[in-house]
């Protein structure tokens, strides 16, 4: 439910034969055979990485714990005490059309189907009109038989990052908002609460933007005006340094193979076994294929550079397997870290405060864990535990002025205070 099972992002034996509809072979039986496959990749607790795996176990013993299928269960202690009447995972009830999905391209795709008792990852179907009473009863309007068992699930369970039962819990201007994004084949949604301000939104998109950063920066816009909108992705040319250090062999979470190489401007892709695909890149530092949904996320350590790969809404971290050497890291004195030392504000209510201990440098977001970043350029520091890049700006004098934070396809510049 916090997305620190240590479970992959995706069960090995997925059996995949068209990525149009990756998880309509898995079945139950798979499913537990993958756990007895699965290597955790950290102790239970202690780490978060969001699992779509993780999230079929959880329906699935779910189910089996009521002594029925996962479907029946949501009707009975769901659906039926808030009135989501058009909800559903196979059965459709009288009256209803299912819409039709569309790649980032426009092109429509056919929607992603999932075993019943499997469906807790994203194989749930829902009217907006249904969605929004979902939303009214997280904020207990009206209060209905399933109240106290929904404000049960908003209790914060994990710090790092904050998170209830499969809510990102988000401070927003001293207020605390359950968030949840995603999307599967052909479509998107957002779904986030405000209990401070009895105020929730839901978005639900025709076209699957999960791969593109989702519906995020719209719907945290609605959900307080003071955060940012944000601004449609552009087009633009990738840093050339940037592409030689990517370039490489890597293994993908769950063993597949890829080799990424550069071409003239342009990074190629090539998984083991099949054809090569040229990237695009964007202005907010994703490459991103241009025939099929997907995206590369280049993600910046003190050896160098990696990725993460996004698709089928898992996220597969990959690691170099070839020999490229790796750089030592980068020596900073204790006096020029102390020149960062500072408070610098990203959003309303959220900010990094950053600060130098024992020649060390440390960077704390509003609400989190302090966390140790290390040099791998003048004025450029790493959080590799969470995929983070801080770089900083100085002014002509040399004074340090402001910071921008690089993560998860974002940009935030904050000013020094």
């Amino acid at each position: 439910m916090t997305h620190t099972s240590g479970l992959p992002a995706l069960p090995a034996r997925l059996g995949a034969t068209d990525m149009n509809d990756p998880y309509a072979n898995l079945t139950e039986e798979a499913l537990l055979a993958s756990l007895g496959d699965a290597t955790l990749s950290a102790p239970p607790g202690s780490r978060f990485e969001y699992s779509n795996f993780a999230s079929m176990v959880l329906s699935y013993a779910v189910a089996r714990r009521a002594g029925q299928d996962y479907e029946g269960l949501l009707r009975k202690q769901l659906f039926a005490p808030l009135a989501m009447q058009h909800a559903y995972i196979k059965q459709v009830p009288a009256g209803i059309r299912a819409a039709q999905g569309h790649a980032p391209s426009g092109k429509p795709v056919p929607a992603w189907n999932f075993a019943t008792n499997l469906a807790g990852v994203g194989g749930v179907r829902a009217t907006l009109e249904d969605m929004v009473k979902y939303a009214q009863g997280e904020l207990g309007q009206p209060t209905v038989s399933i109240t106290p068992a929904l404000k049960l699930s908003q209790q914060e369970l994990s710090k790092a990052p904050p998170m209830a039962m499969n809510w990102m819990l988000m401070p927003v201007a001293g207020r605390t908002v359950h968030v949840h994004e995603g999307g599967t084949g052909g479509f998107s949604s957002f779904v986030a609460f405000d209990n401070a301000r009895q105020r929730a939104v839901v978005i639900l998109s025709d076209t699957t933007w999960n791969s593109l950063g989702s519906l995020g920066s719209l719907g945290l816009h609605l959900v307080d005006a003071s955060l940012p909108l944000g601004k449609p992705r552009k087009e633009t040319r990738p840093d050339p340094a940037l592409l030689d250090g990517l370039a490489g062999d890597y293994q993908l979470a769950g063993g597949m193979k890829m080799r990424l190489t550069r071409q003239g401007d342009a990074l190629v892709i090539q998984a083991e076994g099949q054809g090569a695909y040229t990237m695009g890149y964007d202005d907010a530092g994703d490459f991103y294929p241009r025939d099929f949904d997907a995206l590369l996320r280049p993600v910046r350590g003190s050896d160098g550079y990696g990725f993460t790969w996004m698709q089928m809404g898992g996220q597969l971290a990959a690691t170099r397997i070839d020999k490229k050497a790796s750089k030592p890291a980068l020596a900073v004195s204790p006096g020029t870290l102390r020149e960062y030392a500072g408070e610098y504000p990203l959003v309303p209510g959220f900010g990094l405060v950053v600060s130098e201990q024992e020649g060390k440098l440390f960077i704390q977001g509003t609400g989190q864990q302090a966390l140790e970043v290390a040099a791998v350029a003048a004025d450029v520091f790493v959080a590799e535990g969470v995929g983070a890049e801080i770089r900083f700006e100085r002014d002509p004098a040399g004074k340090v002025i402001a910071l921008t934070l690089l993560q998860a396809g974002q940009k935030l510049r904050g000013e020094r205070r």
